[in-house]
């Protein structure tokens, strides 16, 4: 009996996020009004990218993996999906996000 390989692990968590995302669309926006699929597709590639950073972490820098957070952070503000939060976080994401704005690119 052999043990798969890390390289088939990852590809396999590609493949079935890749499936399961594939599955939403189908089952669940084909059947929305139309007017109604932009905002579900935007939970679905929402979901499937979280998933894919969350499986291939190790191929971002911790540096990276925050820039990314902060990014999808801003997305959820413009989105309104941050109402939940209490305002001292929301103005912590706020300050962040305009600091990597403001930032220049390290040499």
């Amino acid at each position: 009996m052999s043990q798969k390989s890390y390289a088939d692990r990852r590809d396999e968590r590609f493949f079935q996020a890749t499936r399961a995302a594939l599955q939403d669309i189908e089952a669940r926006l084909a059947t929305l009004p139309t007017d109604e699929r932009y905002a579900g597709a935007y939970g679905v590639l929402r979901g499937y990218f979280e998933s894919l950073l969350v499986n291939f972490a190790g191929a971002f820098s911790s540096e990276q993996l925050a820039e990314i957070r902060i990014f999808l952070d801003q997305l959820d503000k413009i989105t309104g999906e941050d109402s939940s939060l209490n305002e001292a976080t929301r103005r912590k994401r706020d300050q962040l996000a305009k600091a990597l704005r403001e930032m220049e690119q390290p040499q």
